[in-house]
């Protein structure tokens, strides 16, 4: 189909393709001949539409298209005056109507000779599903089939559920197995020490039966890809997908990046911690703030990829069983609560991502907090009374 192709590139040949090649209303594709108007109804069927198409395998829905029993016959357009506006007012209308907020949605206005537009909307399928439209008093979940969209009885809806549920186990029996790869050292790179940090960053997407073929990375993409306290010198493919690693001494490397075909990013770093007169600590601020840094740079990578929330982090400490947490001496306090780590193994609190609009530093903070209960600290002190992360006590010299 002329529509499946990046979205950017999509032009008026492509719209009147559709119509030569009498390409017609389906399970994935479907035709408008005006844009919602702003009454209940209308905006209550748009919902019903963006929410199928989410629900089921993702599509289109295409506005300024005559069509008749579901065949495109004509390109008629649509008025561009002030559409920009038209277009806020509908990502308005689906940011407020369905629950939970459907990721991904693209809108783009196709200019035809006529100087009309064509509005054409891609709904991806969603990880977080199903959605419901909750509009004014109306509150329904709907799929699609290739006669159109429809509500979903009750069995329907149970197995929509009850499939989320299924993806939150295999996505922890990954992070599992990983860990136990990783402890054993069984990792792509040799890393020094045995003491590491483990980043997980998992998108729903990757564990669906029908999930998407391997996201191509540009050569821009992989020297951006993050490492934690260290920089990227090299990379190599493997099986698992592409790897970046940083410097080597006698063979072994401080850290190291896996993407994984399925989109996957795990990041470990073993160049994090220190020691010195033979007691071994872990960095807290840089560990913080090389967290945040990390997180960052994965979320500004995966809309170029296609890849969209919802997402998993999972965060975990290896081999940092008697590790102390490096704390400023700012305040007396600091004394107190300075206490050996008394496992080998810190599982930090998962936390789901359901917008690449974040604040990276504040949605870390039951990680950071974890980390430092676990030496003995009633709380991260990265973070002032406010909230804000980088005025704490422990940023003071």
């Amino acid at each position: 189909m002329s529509l499946e192709k990046t979205f950017d590139e999509i032009n008026e040949t492509d719209i009147r393709l559709l119509i030569e090649n009498q390409i017609s209303e389906r399970k994935n594709i479907e035709y408008k001949l005006t844009l919602p108007e702003n009454k209940y109804d209308s905006k209550k069927e748009f919902l019903a539409d963006v929410s199928s198409f989410a629900n089921t395998m993702g599509g289109h829905l295409i506005y300024g298209i005559k069509e008749e029993n579901g065949i495109p016959i004509e390109v008629s357009g649509i008025s561009n005056n002030d559409f920009d506006s038209e277009i806020l007012r509908l990502e308005n209308l689906l940011r407020d109507g369905i629950q939970p907020r459907v990721q991904g949605i693209s809108m783009r206005a196709v200019s035809t000779e006529s100087g009309r537009l064509v509005l054409i909307i891609r709904v991806p399928q969603s990880w977080s599903k199903p959605h419901v439209v909750s509009f004014q008093g109306h509150w329904r979940f709907y799929a699609r089939n290739s006669a159109g969209k429809y509500p979903l009885d009750v069995m329907e809806l149970k197995s929509a559920f009850l499939s989320t549920t299924a993806l939150s186990e295999r996505i922890r029996n990954f992070h599992f197995d990983r860990l136990s790869k990783i402890g054993s050292d069984e990792t792509p790179v040799s890393l020094e020490g045995k003491a590491r940090i483990i980043f997980h960053l998992v998108p729903y997407s990757a564990f669906e039966s029908n999930s998407p073929s391997s996201p191509l990375l540009t050569d821009n993409d992989i020297w951006s890809l993050p490492l934690i306290y260290s920089s990227v010198t090299g990379y190599r493919y493997n099986l698992d997908g592409l790897i970046v690693h940083g410097d080597r001494t006698d063979n072994l490397s401080g850290a190291y990046t896996q993407f994984f075909r399925n989109g996957i990013i795990e990041s470990v770093s073993a160049s994090l911690f220190s020691s010195r007169n033979h007691e071994s600590y872990i960095p807290s601020i840089v560990l913080e703030e090389k967290l945040i840094a990390t997180l960052e740079s994965c979320l500004a990578l995966y809309p170029k990829l296609s890849i969209y929330p919802p997402l998993v982090l999972l965060v975990s400490l290896i081999g940092v069983k008697g590790y102390k947490l490096a704390v400023s001496q700012s305040l007396d306090i600091w004394r107190q609560h300075t206490h050996l780590i008394d496992r080998d193994l810190l599982l930090l609190p998962e936390v789901v991502i359901e917008d690449m609009i974040i604040d990276s530093a504040k949605l870390l903070r039951p990680i950071f907090d974890a980390v430092w209960n676990s030496a003995g600290w009633v709380k991260s002190y990265g973070y002032d009374d406010s909230g804000e992360w980088g005025k704490g006590f422990n940023f003071r010299r």
